[in-house]
């Protein structure tokens, strides 16, 4: 099944968010020792960015939490230098563009296949490991949806 762009987007945030947690606490271990704070930077970004595909194919923490899981278009687990090297390129040009490469990868994505740029140049697929539940939506439908057959 395709997941959503919103959960696609929860899971890269998870994952940022711990990273940038690390970042602003290692801002105030530079008293203690200068190198101390691109030790424990480096480290967050390798753990939470790269480490998790060694540990749970294909699943960051984001991504387990989300419930999605990164494979090959045929539905099998992704080799981990293609993995390391997808995250690498997606991290390096959303560095270098400021986010722009994220807002642009958004555009290009294809709602049936939920696969962006970096999806199609390392030939993978993020898949959903949820099964549909049948809710459209929390707040339901109105009566003019209904009818309109939406």
């Amino acid at each position: 099944m395709v997941p959503s762009f919103e959960k696609r987007v929860r899971a890269f945030s998870i994952d940022t968010s711990g990273v940038t947690l690390f970042i602003i606490l290692s801002i105030f271990m530079g008293q203690i020792a200068p190198f101390l704070p691109w030790v424990v930077s480096g480290g967050a970004f390798i753990g939470f960015y790269f480490l998790p595909y060694f540990i749970s194919s294909g699943q960051t923490f984001g991504k387990r939490i989300q419930k999605i899981k990164l494979t090959n278009l045929d539905g099998s687990d992704v080799v981990i230098w293609r993995v390391i090297l997808r995250e690498l390129f997606k991290l390096t040009l959303s560095a270098a563009t400021f986010g722009l490469y994220l807002v642009i990868a958004f555009f290009v994505m294809n709602d049936k296949t939920s696969r962006t740029i970096h999806d199609y140049i390392f030939k993978t697929k993020v898949i959903d490991l949820e099964k549909p539940t049948g809710k459209s939506n929390i707040l339901g439908k109105s009566e003019s949806m209904k009818k309109r057959g939406f």
